[in-house]
């Protein structure tokens, strides 16, 4: 397909996709850098890297599905701007390119291996399996399913993870992440809810820090390479890391990482991941066929991966494997702020926990100022990336410490909240039967329980549940509905209800299990807010949020059933309810609840 003429502009221009990503945020500044004109495309007009002054274009990116839909949205601005470079900095847009013939220009300056790699790349089984014919060490895995449950459950703790990171889901890719397990219950709940969905890999848990080694391959070639290893990993039991430094890698590690992607005849950028043990083993965990969150510290070691793309999209020499400065730090400084908080007050002995030392830790943040440290995204040439990503961590700051206060307030007008309710309710009485609503987020769980405890303990109310999720029909978690079971509810029969503005309007009182969820009621229907509670308010002792047991273990999820059977029974009392006579009433068909509510 021709393009339109380029103009002065047009003449050195690349689109970087997924511009609310910290990848492209960096790309972004590497290729403005080098003089590139940089047209930035993000779903969130917020995004960080719309505020970088290299950033010459900002266009609204669509949801990349239907991927039909993205990939003519995407020929049409190409076709208008003539890009030399196409740059998919998440799999969000990668995935799309998979429908592009590989002899397309558009793939072509998008720098792309051959579908087969891609696949398999983006294919955590596959993957897995390449790697071990090839010898590399790699975790046990299997493939788990619903009939895995009843049978012999493993050596915990293991990982639990999709075989695809990224899930289509109403409409959109939704993000999946691994999940360490320690806990039957919380493996047998996962697994069922896992499974209906997408292929769940179950593999060995191995202990240990992250290591990266990032390259850049023409036509199954190595051009260049760096390595880090996580100092920092968010959350603490393992993840993105917040805090690198760049090293030598082993070379049995090089050697292995090179000798995948060969088999994979690999074109573009990629980082091969490892964890390295405490004895300095190591094993192959996964591909990702993309740039990095960690890009920032391979341009400022010396490796300028984006630079190197736009090299190979324009048929440019790349030049020799650069020389790295190994030792160098970098640092994601919000991010980072929390690991910091989490590692000061972690559970120390937890051997699933990723901990560094406390005292060198809070000390490390010094060596900024020797120059062996640098913070993401920070220059003070393109300072404007920076400062919003300042500002919005301050106003998360705030947000939550406004959120803290609420709950505070809450509960210290807790008295005067419960005597609002229960004037509404004394008012119907004698007129009708009052209408009971229990609201959580997916009506799985908590409301299910509370509905049930309700419904044995309670007379004279027509009781119902429901939650914010959009999918309706769901059953009780394996964990949530075993403990249930040893207090004497029976929630196999339970499925979940979404809430609609109607639950809300018809209710006398709604009982909601967080403060967000009381916000969320009012955003519905703001005349319901009066009519709102808290349900742990009702509790013995007193509480504004009640924990999501979902895929949780055994104690969390019994403190939750425990607090919301205790504030069962502070409902009865509080609002002079009578009680259900013995024995507990079987649940009620919810069609057949409706056509009750309708008739009332």
């Amino acid at each position: 397909m021709a393009h339109a003429a380029p103009d002065r502009l047009n003449v050195m221009s690349a689109l970087i996709l997924d511009g609310q990503s910290r990848a492209a945020l960096e790309t972004v500044q590497a290729l403005g850098r080098a003089g590139v004109a940089v047209t930035v495309a993000a779903h969130d007009g917020n995004a960080t890297a719309f505020r970088s002054r290299y950033a010459t274009r900002q266009v609204e990116q669509p949801p990349a599905l239907p991927a039909h839909g993205f990939l003519s949205w995407l020929r049409e601005l190409d076709d208008k701007h003539g890009f030399r470079l196409i740059v998919p900095s998440t799999e969000n847009s990668l995935q799309a390119f998979l429908l592009v013939p590989e002899s397309d220009g558009l793939r072509v300056r998008a720098v792309l291996p051959s579908n087969r790699s891609l696949e398999i790349a983006l294919d955590k089984r596959r993957c897995g399996e390449l790697a071990e014919r090839l010898g590399i060490p790699v975790p046990a895995t299997r493939v788990v399913d619903d009939a895995s449950i009843s049978g012999k459950a493993p050596v915990f703790p293991v990982v639990l993870k999709p075989e695809r990171s990224k899930l289509a889901g109403g409409g959109e890719l939704r993000t999946c992440e691994p999940v360490i397990v320690a806990d039957e219950s919380v493996w047998r709940c996962i697994i069922a809810e896992w499974a209906q969905r997408m292929i769940v890999l179950e593999q060995e848990y191995v202990s240990g820090w992250g290591v990266g080694v990032e390259f850049l391959y023409r036509n199954g070639n190595m051009v260049w390479y760096v390595a880090h290893e996580r100092l920092h990993e968010w959350p603490l039991t393992g993840g993105a890391s917040t805090y690198r430094r760049t090293i030598e890698p082993p070379p049995a590690m090089l050697e292995m990482a090179r000798r995948l992607l060969d088999a994979l005849e690999w074109n573009g950028a990629a980082m091969v991941e490892f964890k390295r043990r405490a004895d300095g083993s190591f094993v192959f965990m996964e591909v990702n066929p993309r740039l990095w969150g960690s890009l920032a510290l391979s341009i400022d070691a010396g490796v300028n991966f984006p630079l190197g793309l736009w090299q190979l999209a324009n048929g440019q020499q790349t030049g020799p494997q650069p020389v790295y400065r190994c030792g160098l730090r970098t640092r994601l400084l919000g991010a980072d702020l929390n690991w910091l908080k989490a590692n000061l007050v972690a559970d120390r002995p937890n051997p699933l926990l990723l901990l560094r030392p406390r005292v060198r830790s809070l000390l490390e943040p010094a060596l900024v100022l020797l120059g062996r440290e640098r913070w993401d995204h920070f220059s003070w040439r393109d300072p404007g990336p920076f400062l919003h990503d300042t500002r919005r961590g301050l106003r998360s700051l705030t947000d939550a410490a406004w959120y803290r206060w609420r709950v505070r307030a809450m509960l210290l007008r807790r008295r005067r909240l419960i005597r609002r309710a229960c004037s509404h309710l004394e008012a119907l009485r004698g007129s009708r039967t009052p209408r009971i609503l229990f609201v959580c987020q997916a009506n799985i769980c908590r409301s299910q329980f509370a509905e049930l405890a309700a419904r044995a303990r309670l007379a004279g109310c027509d009781i119902e549940s429901a939650g914010f999720d959009g999918r309706a029909g769901r059953s009780t978690p394996p964990n949530v509905a075993e403990q249930a079971g040893r207090m004497g509810f029976d929630m196999s029969a339970c499925r979940s209800t979404s809430l609609t503005v109607d639950h809300v309007r018809r209710a006398d009182l709604i009982l909601v299990m967080e403060l967000s969820q009381w916000d969320r009621v009012a955003a519905m229907a703001p005349e319901a807010a009066e009519r709102t509670l808290p349900l742990g308010l009702l509790a013995a002792t007193p509480s504004v949020e009640i924990e999501d047991p979902y895929c949780r273990d055994a104690s969390a999820v019994q403190r939750a059933l425990g607090l919301i059977a205790s504030a069962i029974d502070g409902l009865k009392e509080t609002f002079h309810l009578e009680h259900a006579a013995p024995p507990a009433p079987a649940p009620v068909d919810r069609a057949v609840r409706a056509s009750r509510l309708e008739q009332n």
